[in-house]
């Protein structure tokens, strides 16, 4: 299986805290991969690079054969990463289906929201076909992601495990070859959690694509990760299936501490 993201000593400094420390990390094509670690220990630092949120301070990241590293995110958009935030980060006061179509805007030629007063004013006939196949997209996106019948709701409005999935939708149109999901279960109940498990998957088998996870609850990271990575004060200190990681003792020891992890041996 052939490599779609691969960095290479990356590290992310912000003065004199190294977040992210000589970083090597390589994701294969249509996989499904966590990354995690203790608070602070640099997950997200490691997603904002990738998407361009930060320039790395040293390192390289190609994604796709293609060096990324400090592009833009609305470029980074454009070649094919796509993201979810740690918190929800959707246009609350408008509709389900105006976040999705904002979404695919960047790769529309008439723009459903670009298209300039003259276009708005005379809508030719492109603009008029245009939209309406990105409003057709977009109410498919939404019926995939469980909103069907939401489309006209704000966004502000909907229960937050359907603004989950809505920011997913979201992603989604970007028509993303890797998906970013940063804690996709995070304030969900057990059977939300469950369906969003379910529905990773299938975003991985159903459209091909390739899934990077940061996420906490490990039930559902041991439980749909082909590879786990565990990061702890920036530096890499674990790697490998899930199986392998749950016996780590460095990684019971960031999790638990030093005297937790001879408790557990002694148990």
């Amino acid at each position: 299986m052939s490599v779609l993201l691969e960095a290479k000593g990356v590290s992310k400094r912000f003065g004199g805290l190294v977040a992210v420390d000589t970083f090597d990390y390589r994701l294969e094509r249509q996989s499904i991969a966590s990354i995690i670690g203790p608070n602070g220990a640099g997950k997200t630092t490691f997603f904002n690079v990738v998407t361009g949120f930060y320039k790395p301070t040293t390192g390289t990241i190609l994604f796709d054969g293609r060096e990324i590293g400090g592009m833009r995110p609305n470029r980074l958009t454009r070649i094919g990463i796509g993201r979810t935030f740690q918190t929800i980060r959707l246009f609350n006061n408008m509709t389900a289906l105006e976040n999705v179509l904002i979404g695919m805007n960047h790769r529309l030629h008439a723009g459903v929201f670009g298209i300039g007063w003259l276009g708005a004013i005379v809508r030719p006939p492109a603009v008029v076909q245009e939209e309406a196949m990105a409003k057709a997209e977009a109410m498919e996106l939404l019926d995939y992601v469980g909103l069907k019948g939401h489309e006209d709701d704000l966004a502000k409005s909907l229960p937050y495990g359907l603004q989950r999935r809505l920011e997913i939708a979201r992603a989604l149109a970007t028509r993303p070859k890797l998906l970013l999901l940063d804690e996709p279960t995070a304030g969900m109940n057990p059977n939300e959690t469950q369906a969003m498990t379910v529905f990773i998957r299938r975003l991985r088998d159903e459209r091909g694509l390739t899934i990077l996870l940061i996420e906490h609850d490990m039930h559902v990271v041991m439980g749909i990760s082909e590879k786990v990575t565990v990061l702890d004060y920036g530096q890499k200190i674990a790697e490998g299936p899930p199986a392998e990681i749950q016996r780590n003792e460095r990684v019971i020891e960031a999790y638990l501490g030093r005297r937790a992890l001879e408790v557990l041996k002694h148990a």
